[in-house]
């Protein structure tokens, strides 16, 4: 009389396919979290509060705080779509001298490129991230 105290198939194939999801699933998370970091895309609203003089001065008014050098705005006019100019948050002028970074009710100025608006035009702005994801946008009659 023989005796078979083995384990059978069936239970010998579930355990190598357990394991096999495990590794796989390892696997997986540790690709996605290293490959998968992304930066954040910056969450504000900057409005144009006015123009004078060749400039227009803006505002946060809501969200994180905005290093200015990590941002470009694209101007246009509304009535005319093919003029447009694409300007470096360096090139913005914070009415605070010498803070870079604007926080929640600071204002900055930007100066319009001579001869590229006139009055009774209106001005579109548009601000990027430095993941040239728009995150604010508006317009201001000149």
């Amino acid at each position: 009389m023989k005796k078979d105290n083995a384990v059978s198939e069936v239970v010998s194939i579930m355990i190598m396919l357990t394991i096999t999801i495990v590794l796989v699933s390892v696997v997986a998370l540790t690709a996605t979290s290293t490959f998968g970091e992304t930066e954040k895309p910056l969450s504000a609203e900057i409005t144009a509060v006015s123009v004078s003089g060749g400039e227009v001065i803006f505002e946060l008014i809501s969200g994180e705080p905005v290093a200015l050098s990590d941002i470009r705005v694209v101007l246009g006019i509304r009535e005319d779509s093919t003029k447009s100019v694409s300007i470096p948050g360096t090139d913005l002028k914070p009415l605070v001298s010498g803070d870079t970074t604007i926080f929640l009710g600071d204002r900055f100025t930007l100066d319009i490129p001579d001869e590229f608006v006139s009055s009774d035009e209106h001005l579109t702005y548009r601000f990027y991230d430095t993941t040239d994801r728009p995150f604010s946008s508006g317009e201001i009659r000149i």
